[in-house]
């Protein structure tokens, strides 16, 4: 399998992102026989607190200077260059490995935000901050990992623009609401000034054959996106401080699920406006999935520290683990399949 690189972008919050990143990459683990690398790129930590058991996460962080994705970009932001290390480490109940998160890599934004400035100028030292995550996933490849995959912050700042011009391919989780509507087309024309930027500050660059990383560097493609169901209101959810009928709760909560359909059906088309440009053949559909609610799995899930398709737990938890495979299972495939076709 050749080895790919894939970041998890959003600029919204409650998508379920982090969730996605570590359920697919945990399906491709466990029941594809993939060699997954998963990066923790954003400083809120949160996928690194869902697939460390919890002892491991305190004794880590209770640590002065824990080995994290911190650690990665230091070296770099003390004038030494990239580093030598990675600092992987095995989240053993998901099958992958990773580099877990750190907060102080928010103390690194202003670093990329001024190095990329130098960067668009043909500046070799922006060129270099620019490209730390594309090292990293460089070393990644000497290693034998299939897939890299990064979660990232629900963002558009410095960080996740290295993030996001070191990957192969990007996917987009969704939630279905107008705001995700905004993600796409923001996503797409951000992405594509980048690229442009950055393409005339290394042809203005005195020696970018220097940097091995930019030989070879691939535009970033749009794999797919996932969409997240809410889960269906209840009466009293609906209106907590009113008496109402059962009709009328019936008819306001058949509004609700009438406007998510008329959201959800508009996204293939907005997919193909904002995103065409950086989708392989127009036959391929973009859509990987929907990952319905399955009430108390995802917070079971996280409680345990282990991925959903292997929550533990009897009674209603047996068929929630059963739809949760089904789900991943799916996604995994409907991702492969795109990213086939990529090599054809």
């Amino acid at each position: 399998m050749a080895q790919k690189q894939f970041v998890f972008s959003t600029i919204k919050v409650g998508v379920g992102k982090t969730t996605l990143v570590a359920n697919l990459g945990a399906e491709l683990a466990l029941n594809f026989g993939a060699k997954v690398l998963v990066v923790d790129a954003d400083p809120q930590c949160n996928l690194t607190q869902y697939v460390l058991k919890e002892d491991e996460a305190l004794n880590t962080y209770a640590s002065a200077d824990p080995e994290s994705v911190f650690s990665v970009i230091r070296p770099l932001s003390l004038g030494k260059g990239y580093g030598t290390n990675l600092p992987i480490r095995s989240a053993e109940n998901f099958g992958f490995d990773l580099i877990i998160g750190d907060p102080r890599l928010a103390l690194q934004e202003d670093l990329l935000a001024n190095d990329w400035r130098d960067a668009r100028g043909g500046g070799m030292r922006g060129i270099r901050t620019t490209f730390v995550f594309a090292d990293l996933v460089t070393r990644a490849k000497k290693r034998g990992y299939d897939f890299v995959f990064f979660d990232m912050g629900p963002s558009l700042g410095a960080i996740n623009r290295s993030v996001l011009l070191a990957m192969d391919f990007f996917v987009v989780p969704m939630s279905i609401d107008v705001f995700s509507s905004w993600a796409i087309r923001n996503i797409g024309s951000t992405i594509s000034i980048w690229h442009k930027e950055l393409k005339t500050g290394i042809g203005l660059a005195e020696e970018p054959s220097e940097l091995g990383i930019v030989d070879g560097q691939t535009s970033l493609r749009f794999l797919g996106y996932v969409t997240q169901q809410h889960r269906e209101r209840t009466e009293e959810e609906i209106d907590v401080n009113t008496e109402i009928s059962d009709d009328q709760a019936d008819n306001r909560r058949k509004r609700i699920v009438q406007a998510y359909e008329e959201i959800s059906e508009k996204f293939p088309k907005q997919v193909a406006e904002n995103l065409s440009a950086a989708f392989g053949s127009p036959a391929v559909d973009p859509f990987l999935g929907n990952v319905r609610h399955l009430g108390s799995i995802a917070p079971k899930s996280q409680s345990q520290h282990t991925p959903m398709i292997s929550v533990r737990g009897t009674g209603r938890f047996i068929q929630s683990r059963k739809q949760a495979r089904e789900i991943y299972r799916d996604i995994a495939v409907r991702y492969l399949q795109n990213l086939e076709s990529f090599a054809v």
